[in-house]
């Protein structure tokens, strides 16, 4: 290896040993500026309380990249940019509490097991 580094140098000069180094997107379709640029409507629709799904994402970065892409890529971008995966509501938009108390007044009580009696002890003083 030392020779074959010597030997570039010696033919190229410095510029046959300064290389890019390790590391980096190499295989990347789109530069960070431009996924930048490509989510900006995403997390402007996101701000106003609009749902964006990560197939709606996929297709739209598939149109701009000209070609399919696998699922992990868009994952790996939403990641990259800060998106978490949501959790999930605590509560239905749509619940009523009134409902639900009824249904608890008026539903089968469960099968309920016999619980073990509660042997007494006696204290015993000696």
């Amino acid at each position: 290896m030392v020779h074959q580094v010597v030997s570039s140098y010696n033919r190229l000069g410095i510029a046959a040993i300064e290389t890019g180094g390790k590391g980096g997107r190499r295989r990347q379709y789109v530069t960070w500026e431009e996924e930048q640029a490509f989510l900006a409507p995403f997390f402007t629709r996101a701000e106003h309380g609009e749902i964006a799904t990560a197939g709606e994402i996929k297709r739209a970065f598939e149109a701009q990249v000209g070609h399919e892409v696998h699922k992990s890529t868009i994952s790996r971008l939403l990641q990259r940019h800060g998106w978490r995966k949501p959790m999930p509501r605590p509560v239905h938009p749509q619940a009523s509490a009134e409902v639900q108390e009824q249904f608890k007044k008026t539903s089968q009580p469960a099968l309920r097991l016999p619980s073990r009696p509660v042997q007494q002890r006696t204290h015993d003083p000696s």
